[in-house]
């Protein structure tokens, strides 16, 4: 079996801060869908999976995906590395996709950018436009790539909890990393969901587009959101 790209989206229900977000709607859509659709078309890539936490807490997520049809593995709650870990292994994925499922903004043309950039540079093992890069994308657009090699020397070395519940800190210390800088910082536009006044803003800028869940990162920008 050819070894493969794999897109992993973190989620969960159980965020402290704002309960169940992935499952409020933008328009007639959840956020999970929204983040699904998003990235189905992205190339060069041969899974897009959902990694949910394997509890009863988490059963109304689990069930809303079997609903959709849309694939999910289910794993450690707090042991996030390790779920990503088993995750990529069961795939025998090569590159591993970072997304999290609280960003239904996340931009498929970055991502194909971002991940032709870490193919081209085959000496590099992470690469990320939020932690490490000093021009920032908008909060809400975060992609981490990295392979394999790393995400498994992670599972078997990492010991802080903070290192698991986190899954790249570990990475980044410890491999070739280079930033993908955005051409301009925006760092302050904040389209990620994290409270209820986040989604109110990003179901405004959905609204404002007509509910176009395809709209790009470039053309909400232009409309100074």
């Amino acid at each position: 079996m050819k070894n493969k790209n794999a897109i992993i989206i973190q989620a969960r229900l159980t965020s402290k801060r704002f309960p169940e977000k992935v499952l409020k709607k933008i328009g007639k859509k959840t956020i999970v869908e929204i983040i699904y659709q998003r990235l189905l078309k992205t190339k060069n890539i041969d899974h897009i999976i959902f990694a949910i936490p394997n509890n009863y807490k988490n059963i109304k997520l689990k069930n809303f995906l079997i609903k959709k049809n849309i694939p999910f593995f289910c794993g450690s709650e707090n042991n996030v590395l390790e779920r990503y870990y088993l995750l990529a292994k069961k795939l025998n994925a090569k590159i591993i996709v970072r997304v999290t499922a609280d960003c239904p903004m996340i931009d498929k043309i970055t991502l194909e950018k971002m991940l032709k950039h870490f193919i081209k540079h085959k000496k590099i093992d992470y690469l990320g436009n939020t932690i490490i890069a000093k021009k920032k994308f908008p909060d809400g657009t975060d992609v981490e790539i990295f392979n394999f090699v790393k995400l498994k020397l992670a599972y078997q070395k990492a010991k802080s909890k903070y290192d698991k519940e986190h899954v790249t800190p570990y990475i980044i210390r410890n491999s070739k990393c280079l930033a993908y800088n955005a051409k301009n910082d925006f760092k302050n536009k904040r389209w990620t969901i994290d409270y209820l006044k986040d989604l109110k803003y990003v179901r405004k800028i959905f609204r404002y587009f007509d509910y176009d869940y395809f709209v790009s990162m470039n053309r909400i920008l232009s409309k100074g959101f």
